[in-house]
């Protein structure tokens, strides 16, 4: 395998397919200090293809970890420069384009930290971003998050690091569609599909959806105005582009307030910077009433007290297990990945875009809709090929949609 042709080609496919770097843009790149090397190629690939600037932000995971540890006080915790809002706020009002580049160094880095402080760490870094979230889930500018293999990450996939990097890869290339003569007609092709699966769904116009598996009798409420999106966006200003590398599924925003039954998850999930397993929640109302989990529950709790939004639904994903991700037969310990694996529901903030004219809705207003506001977003996958899932009508009457995983629609 000629590892390098496939990482180049993957480099351009994030350029200039995912975010579709337009002429004269400036283009921000967040990451972790071990991804120097791909940052770099990402960046010859966009001053290429006519970037005015593109700009690195580095993060240190381990240094992280030093502050959770050692801090000599709680309360610093949660201070965050305030520079760092000013600086996000310019990046929406400026147009940048911006690239999420995840692939940890440290896959387990906050295994064993105090909850209390993670969460109290993490909340106030929340804050800080949610208006940049804010805008990039309205799509205000062109965004991607994307992952290239770390040592550690693969090693903890694969099961050990012997030959790696080739061993990752030949996982790694059909998911991302680089086997392919043309990746980008293939992401193209992809994303038509995608998008008929969403058209069925907001024709239907479902009142509820409804996933019934092994531990899981789970009712999803919806509302006359959600839309279903997947694959391919576009800003407010019309430049199309794919939030996700890889993406497989189709999701929408739920009623807050109507979510009931239980659920259990179907892969671990990583909740503030912890590897979560065996995850499982009962909904009352729209709210998680109860929960557990087989490894971490104090992480878990930590996580649901975040806020009021953290306990209700912003987000229901649908997922056939055909993708190429959920046939690789691994677990990625990643959410990009491991999203697009298996059906999944989002506990924390909801999405304007999948409202509508949600994106041109105020605070307020989407709150009158119902769709939940939370400092977090967190997905829980609880797809499997023992899991269907049905769309009730208001008259109670159901219709499959998805049978042992796979769509029937």
């Amino acid at each position: 395998m000629d590892i390098d042709k496939f990482i180049r080609k993957y480099a351009e496919i994030i350029v200039e397919t995912a975010i579709n770097l337009q002429e004269g843009a400036p283009l921000l790149i967040r990451t972790e200090i071990a991804q120097r090397k791909f940052a770099k190629m990402l960046t010859e690939v966009a001053y290429s293809k006519g970037a005015s600037i593109v700009s690195l932000d580095y993060s240190d995971p381990e240094l992280d970890r030093l502050r959770i540890d050692i801090s000599r006080d709680d309360e610093y915790l949660g201070f965050v420069p305030s520079h760092i809002e000013d600086m996000y706020d310019c990046y929406l009002k400026d147009g940048w384009s911006s690239i999420s580049l995840r692939g940890p160094e440290f896959p387990d880095i906050m295994e064993g930290a105090d909850p209390a402080r993670v969460g109290k760490a993490s909340r106030a870094r929340s804050k800080v971003m949610r208006r940049f979230l804010k805008g990039i889930s309205a799509n205000r500018i062109a965004w991607n998050v994307c992952l290239y293999p770390s040592e550690a990450w693969a090693v903890k996939v694969l099961g050990s690091g012997e030959d790696w990097e080739s061993r990752i890869w030949e996982v790694l290339v059909p998911i991302l569609r680089l086997d392919s003569d043309d990746p980008r007609a293939a992401w193209r092709e992809h994303d038509t599909e995608l998008k008929r699966r969403c058209e069925y769904m907001n024709r239907a116009r479902y009142d509820r959806i409804h996933f019934k598996g092994p531990d899981t009798d789970l009712y999803v409420g919806m509302a006359p105005n959600r839309i279903f999106a997947g694959g391919s966006c576009a800003t407010q200003k019309g430049v199309e582009f794919f939030p996700n590398i890889p993406t497989e599924e189709i999701f929408s925003t739920p009623d807050s307030a109507r979510t009931e039954g239980t659920v259990k998850t179907t892969r671990p999930v990583e909740v503030l910077g912890t590897q979560i397993t065996g995850a499982w929640f009962r909904f009352s109302a729209g709210k998680v009433v109860e929960f557990g989990a087989d490894t971490n529950r104090g992480i878990l709790e930590q996580y649901l007290g975040f806020d009021d939004g953290a306990r209700a639904l912003g987000e229901v994903a649908l997922v056939d297990a055909n993708s190429p991700v959920f046939r690789s037969g691994k677990i990625f310990y990643n959410i990009l990945f491991d999203e697009n694996a298996a059906c999944h529901i989002a506990l924390g903030n909801g999405y304007a875009d999948c409202i509508e004219n949600g994106t041109r809705m105020s605070d307020d207003e989407l709150e009158k809709t119902r769709c939940n506001s939370s400092l977090v977003h967190t997905d829980f996958m609880i797809g499997s090929e023992e899991v269907s899932v049905f769309g009730v009508r208001e008259d109670g009457s159901e219709e499959k949609i998805i049978e042992q995983g796979i769509f029937v629609i």
